[in-house]
């Protein structure tokens, strides 16, 4: 009696449990991703992502939460900690985000992934290995070292390049072509500030565009390979040296001579956009970040602009450029496979298609026929003709990128003298990624 009512029940459970495994395979795995953008216009676009995703990936459904900078690497940190991570994420590869998760080992290697599916091949020459070298630092705790093969961290799907935004109504309007020599720039500054126009427009009070604009003046002046030495904390490069101190002197002449927005300091990047876009600046330099910003204020202004690579003489032109922020897969999420899915589909023409139209620029070689408008068509052209240069403040230091920002911001303002710039950029750069215990939250930002 006890053996039949036990085989009843046996097969009970089977006929249940039965019925849960086809429910199972039918509910579809749920991928969480945690996205980081200060930008309003990207936050909305990028939540478009899991719905194209989920187009061609049925049994997949993607929960996609979007973080401010300093918000997400405060929660990330924090799930990290727990083991409670997303299964993907997009951080920045600024010090306290990528860099940090790397050194506390918390990421998946993904350079198996990256051979399997060719990666590197598939975007920018050399752009996977330039991106990850920093992080190879923190792995390795070596500094001045950086083989060529080195571990894969993360991977860009979008690219920051420096570019001068300019305004062709007032080009034409002055007489004025595109400036082919640094000497050509200048004097269109004097010319559109005769002119009762603002030669150059900026917002500062975030500090990067004018840390981004002493970074490019000091790439015309410098060959990359010279300067990359930065990024590998490599014991002979210094700030100690003259182009360096000439640039900041030119900055500070500059700002001196009324040449930027009034009240620069007190705008952010965003704000300093928004003002070119007011149809009274005849330059401005931009990140090709600030894209989905600049796209819908073409759009709603009907401003006539032009994008070109800043004049390093000789017939030669510079745009600092690196991957933007990077796809990580953090070690202690559920979904590894699904998450390098994403990535692979993040790769393809379509998807990097897809950003373009909104404004970002795809970390893949595309053509300058795919852009959107005149301008986006310029960016890509320049991209693919103008030499690269070295993001300086992207070294693997604790605070180097808020030295960098914050001390450029005094020599425009007229508070500290051009010497003060390469000399305190050395002293923080002679730590060769000595820890502090702290880092301040503006190396968050890229």
């Amino acid at each position: 009696m006890r053996i039949r009512r036990f085989l009843g029940l046996a097969a009970v459970l089977v006929i249940l449990t039965s019925g849960c495994g086809a429910s199972a395979v039918n509910t579809p795995m749920t991928l969480r991703i945690w996205y980081s953008t200060d930008d309003p216009i990207e936050h909305a676009w990028a939540l478009k992502l899991p719905a194209l995703f989920e187009r061609s990936h049925h049994n997949i459904r993607v929960a996609l939460t979007t973080y401010q900078f300093e918000d997400f690497d405060r929660n990330m940190q924090l799930a990290l900690s727990t083991g409670h991570a997303p299964d993907l994420a997009y951080a920045t590869p600024r010090v306290c985000g990528i860099p940090v998760y790397v050194q506390n080992h918390k990421l998946l290697n993904l350079t198996p992934y990256a051979r399997r599916y060719r990666w590197a091949a598939r975007l920018r020459r050399g752009l996977l290995q330039d991106y990850n070298s920093p992080f190879a630092l923190y792995d390795s705790q070596k500094p001045g070292i950086a083989g060529r093969r080195v571990p894969v961290y993360a991977v860009p799907t979008a690219v920051a390049a420096v570019g001068i935004l300019y305004n062709a109504r007032l080009l034409r309007r002055l007489h004025l072509r595109v400036p082919q020599t640094p000497g050509q720039f200048v004097r269109d500054l004097a010319v559109a500030k005769r002119a009762h126009l603002t030669p150059i427009a900026m917002g500062n009070a975030d500090g990067w565009l004018g840390d981004d604009w002493y970074q490019t003046l000091a790439n015309t002046r410098f060959s990359y390979t010279d300067l990359e030495r930065e990024l590998r904390l490599d014991h002979s490069f210094t700030f100690n040296r003259k182009p360096f101190l000439m640039m900041s002197s030119r900055l500070r002449a500059w700002a001196a001579k009324g040449y930027f927005t009034p009240n620069f300091g007190g705008l952010d990047a965003q704000d300093g956009v928004t003002t070119f876009f007011k149809g009274r600046s005849l330059f401005e330099l931009v990140s090709s970040s600030q894209d989905s910003q600049i796209l819908s204020l073409e759009k709603a202004s009907g401003l006539n602009i032009g994008v070109f690579p800043f004049p390093a003489g000789k017939g030669r032109s510079v745009m600092p450029q690196s991957g933007y922020e990077g796809w990580i897969v953090p070690s202690s999420g559920h979904h590894h496979s699904v998450a390098i899915t994403f990535i692979n589909w993040l790769l393809k023409p379509s998807t990097l298609r897809f950003m373009l139209h909104r404004g970002m620029l795809p970390a893949a070689p595309e053509p300058a026929s795919s852009g959107v408008s005149p301008w986006q068509r310029e960016y890509l052209r320049s991209l693919a003709s103008a030499r690269p240069g070295v993001y300086l403040d992207a070294a693997p230091i604790p605070n180097l990128n808020a030295t960098m920002e914050a001390n450029v911001q005094l020599l425009l303002q007229g508070y500290e003298q051009p010497s003060v710039l390469p000399r305190v950029m050395q002293l923080v750069y002679a730590s060769h990624g000595a820890r502090h215990g702290k880092t301040e939250a503006i190396d968050c930002e890229f």
